[in-house]
C-alpha cells in the first residue's frame, strides 16, 4: 500500500513539474501594432515655382518620423517615397528613392523633370501628392504600411532645350533628310551623338546632313573607314549589318564611329524572372524604342532594367535619385503597377531616359 501511495505522490510530483515549464514561442510580427512613418518636412500644401537657373539648387529635404514594428532585433526598415497626381490614389505613383535612411533631398532641375515626365504643363501650377512605403525587408509584402500622404504644389519650367543636330538619311529611310532621325551635340563641342536603327533589307548605307536637307554641309565617306568627308561628291558612310548602333560624329575633326557596335536593346524584370527579354523596337520617328508588355503581375517591389543584346554588358539602371535618367549599371527600376504596360528607352539627351506608360 505505501508503495502505492509513494507512486501517486511521484506522479502528481513529475505532473506539477512540467505543467510549470515554460512554453518559449517565436515573437510574431502585429501590424495592428506597428506605427506608420510620419512627414516632418516639408510642410504639407507648400508651394514651389521652380526656376531653370536654380536647377542644380537642392528644392527640398524630405524628412520623416520611422516607422516603427512590434519587435525588437528586426533587419533595416526601407522607405520607398513615392509620388503621383493629387486625387490618382497612387495608381501610377514614381519612386523618388528607396532607402533605409528616413530623409533624402532632391535639386530644382531633378524635381522639375519627374514632374514633367508625369505630365505636368511648364509655367502651370498644380498639386503632387507624396507618401512613404515602409516595409522589412524579411516581410516585403506583410510588412508594408503606407503614411498619411503629403501634398504640395508647384509650377514646374519647360526643361526644354534646343540641341544642335546633324540629321542621318540613308537607304534605310529613302535617302530623305526632312524625315531622317537625328544625332546630338549636347555639350556644343562640335561632338554629335544618337542611336540610330538600321532594319534588314538595306545595304546599311548613309550620310550626315547640317540641315534637313541636301542643300547646306554633308558628311561623306572621307580618306578612311571612319573618316569624313564634306566633299558633295563624298562617298557614303556604311555599318557593318542591321540593328541598333550609337553613332558619334566629331565634325571638328572630321571623324566618325559606330561605339561598340550593334545594340539592340530589350526589357527584363523579376517578371521574366531576369532571364528572358521583351525585345524593343525603335520607331524613327519619335525617335524612341519601346515595347509593350501585358499580364505583369502586380507585386511588391516589381523592377526591371533595360539591356542591350540579351546581355549584362551594357545595361541600364535608373540614376540615383530616380529622375527618369539612366546610367549605365544602374539601380533596378520600380514598377508602380502591374498590367499592360509600355516601356520607352530615350537617346535624344545628353543621357538616356526612360519612361513607364500604365496601358
Amino acid at each position: 500500500m505505501k508503495k502505492i501511495t509513494y507512486f501517486i505522490i511521484a506522479l502528481i510530483g513529475f505532473t506539477f513539474l512540467f505543467s510549470c515549464e515554460k512554453v518559449t514561442k517565436d515573437p510574431v510580427l502585429d501590424m495592428s501594432k506597428a506605427t506608420k512613418a510620419v512627414f516632418i518636412s516639408p510642410a504639407n500644401d507648400s508651394a514651389f515655382v521652380l526656376m531653370q537657373d536654380m536647377a542644380d539648387s537642392t528644392l527640398a529635404v524630405f524628412k520623416w518620423a520611422a516607422a516603427k514594428y512590434n519587435l525588437g532585433d528586426l533587419q533595416s526598415t526601407t522607405y520607398s517615397l513615392q509620388m503621383d497626381l493629387a486625387d490618382s490614389n497612387f495608381v501610377h505613383s514614381k519612386e523618388l528613392v528607396s532607402t533605409t535612411a528616413t530623409e533624402f533631398s532632391i535639386t530644382v532641375g531633378a524635381m522639375n523633370d519627374k514632374l514633367i515626365s508625369m505630365g505636368l504643363v511648364a509655367e502651370v501650377t498644380d498639386t503632387v501628392q507624396f507618401r512613404i512605403l515602409s516595409f522589412l525587408n524579411t516581410e516585403t509584402t506583410y510588412s508594408q504600411i503606407y503614411s498619411q500622404p503629403i501634398s504640395l504644389i508647384f509650377t514646374p519650367y519647360s526643361g526644354v532645350i534646343s540641341y544642335p543636330k546633324l540629321y542621318v538619311p540613308g537607304d534605310y529611310q529613302g535617302w530623305n533628310p526632312a524625315a531622317a532621325p537625328n544625332v546630338f551635340d549636347f555639350n556644343n563641342d562640335g561632338i554629335y551623338s544618337g542611336y540610330i536603327y538600321f532594319p534588314e533589307g538595306g545595304t546599311f548605307q548613309f550620310k550626315f546632313t547640317s540641315d534637313p536637307d541636301w542643300d547646306h554641309t554633308n558628311y561623306g565617306l572621307g580618306a578612311s573607314e571612319f573618316a569624313l568627308s564634306t566633299d558633295p561628291a563624298a562617298g557614303n558612310l556604311v555599318v557593318p549589318g542591321a540593328g541598333g548602333y550609337m553613332l558619334e560624329v566629331d565634325i571638328n575633326n572630321l571623324t566618325w564611329n559606330y561605339g561598340t557596335g550593334v545594340q539592340n536593346w530589350s526589357v527584363i524584370g523579376e517578371w521574366l524572372a531576369w532571364n528572358a527579354d521583351a525585345d524593343m523596337v525603335y520607331d524613327i520617328t519619335k525617335q524612341e524604342l519601346s515595347v509593350t508588355v501585358a499580364d505583369i503581375p502586380a507585386a511588391a517591389n516589381q523592377r526591371f532594367k533595360f539591356r542591350a543584346n540579351h546581355a549584362w554588358t551594357v545595361n541600364f539602371g535608373a540614376n540615383t535619385p530616380d529622375d527618369g535618367t539612366l546610367v549605365q549599371g544602374g539601380a533596378d527600376i520600380p514598377i508602380p503597377d502591374g498590367g499592360t504596360l509600355t516601356f520607352i528607352l530615350r537617346f535624344t539627351t545628353p543621357v538616356p531616359t526612360y519612361e513607364v506608360i500604365k496601358n
